[in-house]
């Protein structure tokens, strides 16, 4: 315990027996208390320090307001507000810090330092952001800078309230809540390269700040794809976040070891080096499992790991990781469900993929079950839940239940489709995929005239929207062509040649709009099979329907790769 403290309850004494000099005097004390200068000593708990400014500003107030106050007290009282303000920040009272600010820049007649009104100014931006409101913080977070900039060296009583490498950091902060990360990486690496500048005793008040700047500048540069510059901070970052502060302070840079380690695992991964990701995932889980009271840290460093495994098919390892993962996303989300419950839905996918890839389908349709579960226990996840509904149908057919893999893919497409009301660019392609599903299921009960519907509204779909990827489409027409060879087929066995002739007609205008090989080969086929199956029966319908002779087609050899694209009917 520093003296000052040691003394704080003989001053309180003195303050009641004498409490015109006695009063500033145990203010003076309280304020030194929650704002120390000196941190490598080792500050007290934030709730003690928010005490101290508290009672502080208690004391000061009735002497501020009285009819003719001492200029000292006004001052005093808008400091102590400022020390309130930043100490309620830092116990994670956001609407009461942001008032404490208000209130200390508007003491009437306080002749404030330009250090403490820009430390009320910090102390604002930094309730608004950290409460959530990013968009009205970036104006005070930009005006504390400007302040900071604009004051002479800070005096020792002045730098407990901050200064401008912290006003740079609250300012990146607002940036990256904004989604504007290229701003925000510009503002982290001005204030990285200002702490670099700084002496020992400078850096002292800023022990805390300059690890969370690296870490979350190493963040911005991957989310920015600049993944060499990222890499390229690795000596320092060891140097400032893994060296002598984690014994200083373990509770703070651990967590950020793990953020680090699992950026660093994704930049690598992103510029062709899978086995050092690896290495650093593996890493990033060790030093989550030291954080046993943080196990959302954990959860962060396995689905690295569990990427990082599975661009190495490490499968086996993969499916290991993602278990634990499962299970300790279930555990989170007993106390926060809309937060983990979509995260649980996408590792139990991830999972059943594994699943599949060792062909125990049974096992993927139950994690994809337990995915669709998690989906719906939030209800506000329509888009993740029509995913996973889809995946569910996939793989369902694959474990040769038909009937539910229908069920699931409609219930894809309904939701789809309501999600594609209000934002057409980005689900009316998904409706198209989504339709493909729920086709394929329906061919596997036979239903191939409802697949054909279903595949043709997909490929109205990707034509209608400009940006649809060709690959879509192609495969939408090929199955297509397929249901439709199968209707026509299925008509003429169940006795139903003009019915089997429409469908013929539908397949040869679908040749006319496409030009891939294989729907071309697929129509030649199914007008021979046709033939050669009911000769008799489809000819006289298609003279009936059509009115002309029955169409014989003639492959042309185009290249040496194969027949010819274009089947001729004469």
């Amino acid at each position: 315990m520093g003296p000052v403290r040691m003394l704080l309850p003989s001053l309180r004494a003195t303050a009641r027996l004498a409490p015109r000099w006695g009063g500033p005097l145990l203010g003076a004390a309280l304020l030194h208390c929650a704002a120390p200068a000196w941190v490598l000593l080792g500050p007290p708990p934030i709730a003690r320090r928010s005490a101290w400014a508290a009672e502080a500003v208690a004391l000061y107030r009735p002497l501020a307001a009285r009819t003719r106050p001492e200029q000292r007290h006004l001052d005093a009282l808008s400091r102590a507000l400022a020390v309130h303000a930043n100490t309620l920040v830092w116990s994670g009272r956001y609407a009461e810090a942001g008032q404490a600010a208000d209130a200390a820049l508007r003491v009437p007649g306080a002749l404030r330092p330009q250090a403490v009104t820009a430390g009320a100014v910090h102390a604002r931006a930094q309730a608004l952001v950290h409460g959530g409101r990013a968009e009205k913080a970036l104006a005070p977070a930009r005006d504390c800078v400007a302040l900071y900039r604009g004051t002479t060296p800070l005096r020792r009583r002045d730098r407990a309230l901050g200064g401008l490498p912290s006003a740079l950091n609250t300012q990146a902060s607002v940036f990256a809540a904004l989604g504007r990360t290229e701003e925000s990486v510009a503002v982290y690496l001005e204030c990285a390269a200002l702490l670099r500048t700084q002496s020992i005793r400078q850096s002292s008040h800023f022990l805390r700040l300059r690890p969370q700047v690296l870490a979350e500048l190493v963040g911005g540069l991957r989310e920015l794809g600049r993944y060499e510059e990222a890499l390229a901070l690795g000596p320092e970052v060891r140097d400032v976040v893994f060296g002598v502060i984690t014994r200083l302070l373990p509770e703070l840079v651990r967590p950020l070891h793990v953020r680090i380690l699992t950026d660093w695992a994704f930049c690598h991964s992103a510029t062709g080096a899978p086995a050092a990701a690896r290495t650093h995932a593996e890493e990033a889980v060790a030093e989550a499992r030291a954080l046993a009271d943080q196990p959302q840290w954990l959860a962060v460093a396995l689905n690295c790991l569990a990427v990082v495994l599975a661009e190495l098919a490490a499968y086996d390892e993969q499916m290991s990781t993602l278990t634990e993962l499962t299970d300790l996303y279930a555990r989170l989300g007993d106390d926060r469900s809309e937060v983990y419950e979509p995260l649980l839905a996408d590792a139990l996918d991830d999972l059943a993929r594994c699943h599949r890839r060792t062909g125990d389908y049974l096992k993927a349709v139950a994690d994809t079950e337990r995915a669709v579960a998690a989906c719906r226990s939030t209800g506000r996840h329509e888009a993740q839940l029509a995913r996973s509904l889809s995946n569910l149908s996939i793989r369902q057919d694959e474990a040769a239940d038909a009937e539910s893999a229908v069920a699931s893919a409609r219930e894809a497409v309904t939701l789809t489709r309501r999600l594609a009301e209000s934002d057409r660019d980005t689900h009316r392609p998904l409706l198209a995929r989504r339709l493909r599903v729920l086709a394929r299921a329906l061919g596997g009960t036979g239903d191939h005239t409802g697949a054909v519907a279903c595949f043709e509204e997909a490929e109205a779909l990707l034509r209608a929207s400009p940006g649809a990827d060709a690959g879509d489409l192609a495969v939408t027409v090929s199955d297509l062509a397929v249901a439709l060879g199968r209707v026509v087929l299925d008509r003429l066995a169940d006795g139903h040649p003009e019915e089997a002739v429409v469908g013929l007609r539908t397949l040869l205008a679908l040749t006319r709009r496409s030009d891939a090989t294989d729907v071309h080969a697929r129509c030649v086929t199914v007008f021979a099979q046709a033939h050669a199956e009911r000769p008799d029966d489809i000819v006289r319908a298609w003279e009936r329907v059509v009115g002309e002779a029955y169409p014989t087609f003639v492959y042309r050899r185009t290249d040496s790769r194969g027949l010819g694209a274009n089947p001729a009917a004469r």
